[in-house]
C-alpha cells in the first residue's frame, strides 16, 4: 500500500469514528439493506406474473388471457395478489440471507480455495458455484413459504373443484389466511410437512441461483466496459438475461415442484414423488406439459429481475462500505 493509499484510509476511518450509530449500522450491513430493498420491488411489481404462472402450471388454461380473465371474473383483482403478503415480509429476508451467503461464499473460495474473479471464465465459475451455496441454503428457508403461497394463490381455484366433486357444499363460507394454511398443513401433515418437497425445491432454487448470479456476473462484465464500473443500464440488461436464462433451464423442474407441492393438501395425492410426478406430467400433457406457464414467466423474468439489481446495485453504491471492508 502506497503512503497515498494509507493516508485515504486513515482519512476513511477518521469519517467513519465521526458517523452516528444508525449510520454505521447502515455501512456495516449495506447488502442487507441492498439486497431487501431489491426484494420489496420484486415482489410488488412480479407477484401477480406468478400467481398466473402457477394457476397455469397446475389447472389448464386455453392461453394467458384466459387465465387472467378467469381468475378476475371469479376473484377480482385480489386473485392477482392473493398470499402476497407473507412473501411481501419475508422475500426480504430470504434474499438479504441469498446475497449474504452470496457474497460470502465468493470471498471464501476466493482466498481459501484459489479461485479467482480476474478473468471471465474464472468469474463465471466463482459466482456458479457461490450462487449454487446460496440457493441449496436458502431452499431451507424458502420452502414452507413457498408451499403456503401456493396453497394461497390456489385455494380459490381447489375450492371450486372441491364444490363440483362434492366434497364440501356450495354455501359454506371459507375463510381464508396465510396462517389458516399453515394450520391446515400442519394439521393433516405435521410440522415438517410445511417442507414438503424440499428435495425438488432444493435441486431448483441451487441450480436456478447459481444460473441466476453466474449469468448476472458474466453479462456484467461482457457489457462493462474495459477498465470502467458498470453502470445503472449494465446491472438493468445483465438482470433480465440472467432472470431470462436461469428460468428457462430450471422451469421444468419448477413446474413438477409446484404440482408436488399443491398435491399435499389433497385428500388422495395424484404423486408419489418427482419422477412420479414428471412421468404423469408428460404422460397427460406431453414434454410440453412442463413448460405450461413458461411465457407469463418469462414476460415477467426481464422486467422483475433487471430491477431486481438495478435497485440492489444502485442502493449498494448510495451506501459506501465501512473502511475496515477495504483491502
Amino acid at each position: 500500500m502506497s503512503m497515498n493509499d494509507f493516508s485515504n484510509q486513515n482519512v476513511e476511518i477518521n469519517n467513519y469514528q465521526t458517523l452516528t450509530t444508525q449510520q454505521r449500522l447502515l455501512q456495516s450491513n449495506r447488502t442487507v439493506v441492498a439486497a431487501s430493498s431489491a426484494a420489496v420491488t420484486s415482489v410488488l411489481a412480479g407477484f401477480p406474473f406468478d400467481s398466473i404462472k402457477t394457476r397455469m402450471q397446475t389447472h389448464y388454461y386455453k392461453s394467458i388471457m384466459s387465465c387472467v380473465r378467469t381468475t378476475y371474473a371469479e376473484e377480482g383483482a385480489r386473485g392477482f395478489f392473493r398470499g402476497m403478503i407473507p412473501p411481501l415480509i419475508t422475500v426480504s429476508i430470504i434474499k438479504s440471507v441469498s446475497f449474504t451467503i452470496y457474497e460470502g461464499s465468493k470471498k471464501n473460495l476466493i482466498e481459501h480455495y484459489g479461485f479467482s474473479k480476474d478473468t471471465l471464465p474464472g468469474l463465471a465459475k466463482l459466482s456458479l458455484v457461490s450462487g449454487g451455496v446460496s440457493g441449496a441454503f436458502i431452499a431451507l428457508l424458502s420452502c414452507p413459504l413457498e408451499l403456503v403461497k401456493i396453497q394461497r394463490q390456489l385455494e380459490q381455484v381447489l375450492l371450486k373443484n372441491q364444490i363440483a366433486s362434492g366434497q364440501i357444499p356450495a354455501n359454506e363460507v371459507v375463510q381464508s389466511s396465510s396462517w389458516r394454511a399453515v394450520k391446515q398443513i400442519v394439521q393433516r401433515k405435521g410440522v415438517f410437512g410445511l417442507w414438503s418437497g424440499l428435495g425438488c425445491h432444493s435441486v431448483r432454487d441451487a441450480l436456478g441461483t447459481s444460473i441466476y448470479f453466474g449469468g448476472y456476473e458474466t453479462m456484467k462484465r461482457v457489457l462493462s466496459s474495459e477498465g470502467s464500473s458498470a453502470g445503472p443500464m449494465t446491472h438493468f440488461m445483465s438482470g433480465g438475461f440472467c432472470g431470462i436464462l436461469s428460468w428457462l433451464i430450471v422451469f421444468p423442474v419448477d413446474a413438477i415442484k409446484t404440482n408436488l407441492q399443491k398435491d399435499i393438501m389433497m385428500a388422495q395425492p395424484k404423486y408419489t414423488n418427482f419422477w412420479n410426478c414428471a412421468k404423469s406430467l408428460v404422460r397427460k400433457n406431453g414434454v410440453k406439459g412442463l413448460y405450461r406457464g413458461l411465457n407469463v414467466t418469462l414476460i415477467r423474468a426481464f422486467p422483475i429481475h433487471s430491477l431486481n439489481f438495478l435497485v440492489y446495485e444502485q442502493v449498494l453504491k448510495s451506501i459506501p462500505p465501512s473502511p475496515q471492508l477495504y483491502k
